[in-house]
């Protein structure tokens, strides 16, 4: 059965120990990190991004697959299934798909935006019990079609988005997916402490 993230992080956070997320893309994948997550004990996050979701059939198929595979392979680590930088209609997509857990990238909308869109989302996923992750200052690099440039994320606005109540804060702090560049500035540090 699928969880929300929330109470593997909360549980990871008081044993100073990392959950890991993990991008699905097909069966094969989905199979590999199930049955590694079981045989180390380890829970897990399943993320599918929007462009996976089509490539697979759409969500319904993924929370079938997902589902089935839990089931069928004896799973019983917590297992959440999660958007991956999703767009709002996305979000709503997979919440009525039957997704554990979602992650609404508004990243690249004016922050009053992002405030309005992440609060609609934190609202219906508090009555679901579904876990959310809200983003701030985009992640830099290319992934599914998103192209930025490792920007960071401002400290007032992480702050006015994780008080929405928010699981998760993407805050970017000049990471990028994917190959680093020659002329990448680096992490910075003083902004994670900021945040």
């Amino acid at each position: 059965m699928l969880v929300s993230a929330k109470e593997m992080l909360t549980k990871a956070k008081a044993g100073k120990y990392a959950v890991g997320q993990f991008n699905i893309n097909n069966l094969e994948w989905t199979k590999s990190i199930l049955l590694t997550a079981q045989e180390l004990k380890s829970p897990v996050i399943l993320g599918v991004s929007e462009g996976a979701g089509k490539y697979m059939c759409g969500y319904k198929t993924i929370v079938g697959m997902v589902n089935g595979m839990i089931e069928e392979l004896g799973i019983t680590v917590p297992v959440a299934l999660h958007l991956d930088h999703g767009s709002y209609e996305g979000a709503k997509a997979c919440i009525n798909a039957g997704f554990s857990s979602i992650m609404f990238d508004g990243s690249s909308l004016p922050i009053e935006e992002n405030i309005a869109k992440t609060t609609e989302l934190v609202n219906a996923c508090g009555i679901l019990g579904l876990s959310l992750e809200a983003e701030v200052g985009s992640i830099g690099g290319e992934e599914d079609g998103v192209i930025g440039a490792g920007e960071c994320a401002d400290p007032d606005e992480c702050k006015a988005i994780a008080d929405l109540g928010v699981t998760m804060l993407a805050a970017g702090i000049g990471n990028i997916h994917g190959k680093y560049p020659e002329n990448w500035a680096g992490l910075s540090f003083e902004t994670l402490d900021a945040i």
